[in-house]
């Protein structure tokens, strides 16, 4: 009897923890009510290149983030859209194994996905410098005046 209890105490605690858990392949800097919120959250999932003071983001990696994943991680696959606002001296950092590139291939229609919610607090007035490293699917616009890092990864 004490083991009938036991396994469906086990099996209620994992299915409304899974409902807790919803959409842990997801995370959304609109979730995130704070600079500060949204800033650790972010420095948690990516590699950062220098400190910074601001974040927006949807990021999504079919494995989970580290602290929600359950399971074993499978295959990669991952898309990672974010801005930063950084100190402008700190720009090289970031580019520093990078290539300028044209725009003219480019796409960044989602970079006003990403700050529809806040977007008052990513205005730019300068030209953007575009950015990309080798035959990685990545993308990087840079508003160097301003200091602000618009980022994609993208691993299929």
């Amino acid at each position: 009897m004490k083991n009938l209890i036991f396994i469906m105490l086990a099996i209620f605690l994992t299915i409304s923890s899974c409902s807790e858990r919803r959409k842990t392949n997801e995370l959304d800097s609109d979730e995130f009510k704070t600079k500060a919120e949204r800033i650790e959250i972010l420095k948690n999932a990516i590699i950062s290149q220098s400190e910074f003071e601001n974040a927006e983001f949807e990021l999504f990696n079919v494995n989970g983030f580290s602290n929600s994943r359950l399971t074993v991680p499978g295959s990669s696959s991952l898309d990672y859209k974010f801005v930063i606002k950084i100190e402008t001296e700190d720009i090289y950092k970031w580019t520093k194994e990078m290539n300028k590139v044209q725009s003219k291939d480019l796409k960044f229609d989602w970079t006003k996905e990403i700050t529809e919610k806040r977007k008052n607090q990513w205005t730019t007035q300068s030209s953007p410098e575009f950015y990309n490293r080798g035959n990685e699917n990545l993308v990087m616009i840079v508003y160097r005046p301003e200091g602000i890092i618009y980022k994609r990864v993208i691993n299929e």
